[in-house]
């Protein structure tokens, strides 16, 4: 079957914009190293520089959300689960939510932690801290733009997942360059506007998520938290 017959095109078609999309995630501590810079304040430059890459480690042990949405969704999709695909979608944003909110209710010994074991002087980490408090705030935001970016590629669709990431880096730019640089809001800013672009990036995905479940059948309380389906994501 034309239509199921796999060639070395469609894997690159596929495998292209979602390795693209993947290597935009850490583009955000970069732009905001970069504006900070043009402070030419050293310490707010080491602050946000050791903050960014507090955030990159961080969210990246939580990179599972994406990968086991990418194959419970490419699974589901050859099995021409239509109404699973849907549950799938939102199994993953309550299990996001949740982490990300439990992320920033352990603030406090988190920030401690690593930015204690960062080592660095105490300028440095007084910026740190201001960056690490602010842009904690995404972190449910950038959880459920993992969810969406897995959701999208494991339906082929990902020039649509490259499209929202791009969308967020963007928009991170922008907002950046308004908050740190013409209102001078400093390091505080760069994180705001981290939080801004994700925040962003979650409300384009969603609305694409729902105009592509638009037709599905409607999820049940039951088959939406079923114990099997539950197990499988954890």
């Amino acid at each position: 079957n034309s239509s199921t017959h796999v060639t070395t095109r469609r894997v690159f078609a596929i495998a292209g914009p979602a390795m693209i999309a993947n290597l935009t995630t850490p583009l955000i501590g970069i732009v905001s190293t970069t504006a900070i810079g043009r402070l030419d304040d050293a310490a707010l430059l080491g602050g946000v520089a050791m903050a960014s890459v507090i955030f990159d480690c961080l969210f990246w042990l939580f990179a599972f959300l994406r990968m086991g949405t990418l194959a419970f969704t490419a699974q589901s999709l050859g099995a021409g689960e239509t109404r699973e695909l849907h549950a799938i979608l939102v199994r993953g944003l309550v299990l996001a939510g949740i982490v990300g909110l439990a992320l920033i209710a352990l603030q406090g010994p988190l920030s401690a932690i690593l930015l204690g074991a960062m080592g660095g002087s105490e300028g440095v980490t007084r910026a740190a801290r201001t960056y690490f408090v602010v842009r904690i705030w995404s972190a449910p935001l950038v959880l459920a733009n993992y969810v969406v970016l897995g959701w999208l590629i494991g339906q082929a669709r990902a020039r649509l997942a490259l499209g929202v990431q791009i969308a967020i880096n963007v928009i991170n730019m922008i907002a950046t360059v308004l908050l740190v640089l013409a209102a001078d809001f400093g390091i505080a800013g760069a994180a705001i506007a981290a939080v801004i672009a994700e925040a962003a990036g979650l409300a384009i995905g969603g609305v694409i998520a729902r105009r592509l479940t638009a037709d599905h059948p409607p999820l049940s309380r039951a088959h939406l938290f079923a114990r099997d389906s539950l197990q499988r994501m954890l």
